[in-house]
């Protein structure tokens, strides 16, 4: 199962062109899971407050981390077990510049096709996270400043607030043509193809 569909393949053949030694590689391979990630040369923070991961320089002070994962699963249909793959694909794009310790996420773009055509979240879908990056500069205004007395101010307009960080914001509704906001992975040319269009799309915008 390690490179499902040949989707990593293909992915590292159509976009090698438009990221300067763009490349997915292999880091974690066990009996279930295989796990892709860019081969980054330099740090930021992935899904704030949790893992570090490398990000490869795009253009300006742009910058990328995408990681494709492969998991399978095996279910009971009718006394028969049936196995099926979940390919999870995020892209993120962090701002900062070369001399900055840790870039700061702007947004993530995801495809998570969990096989499942009612699944509640829109596939592919956005997420905006570029706030925490605002809201953690305060926190550390506060305890370097006022011992963390407006962090208690931060925590109470949070609170009042809807957190847009947790929302999927859906990339493909199709809903003006009655379609589902839930597109599955058929072949490595599809995601190749939306991989391409969406980094195009992102450069033309923040290029304005």
């Amino acid at each position: 199962m390690r490179d499902y569909l040949g989707i990593v393949e293909t992915i590292n053949k159509d976009c090698r062109n438009l990221v300067e030694n763009f490349k997915l590689i292999e880091v974690a391979g066990y009996y279930h899971i295989s796990l892709f990630k860019i081969a980054g040369n330099s740090f930021a923070i992935n899904r704030y407050n949790s893992e570090p991961v490398k990000v490869q320089k795009w253009f300006d002070k742009y910058w990328l981390y995408i990681e494709v994962k492969f998991t399978a699963q095996e279910s009971k249909q009718r006394q028969k077990w049936i196995q099926t793959t979940h390919t999870n694909i995020s892209i993120s794009v962090y701002e900062g510049d070369d001399t900055d310790e840790v870039k700061i996420q702007l947004f993530r773009a995801e495809w998570d096709d969990w096989n499942d055509p009612e699944h509640i979240h829109s596939q592919p879908h956005w997420h905006i996270t570029s706030s925490q990056a605002i809201e953690k500069a305060f926190e550390e205004y506060s305890i370097h400043f006022d011992n963390g007395d407006f962090i208690s101010l931060l925590e109470d307009q949070r609170s009042k607030l809807f957190d847009v960080k947790k929302i999927h914001f859906a990339m493909n509704g199709n809903w003006q043509y009655d379609q589902t906001h839930i597109h599955t992975i058929k072949s490595s040319e599809q995601v190749s193809k939306w991989l391409k269009g969406l980094l195009n799309h992102i450069r033309v915008e923040l290029e304005k």
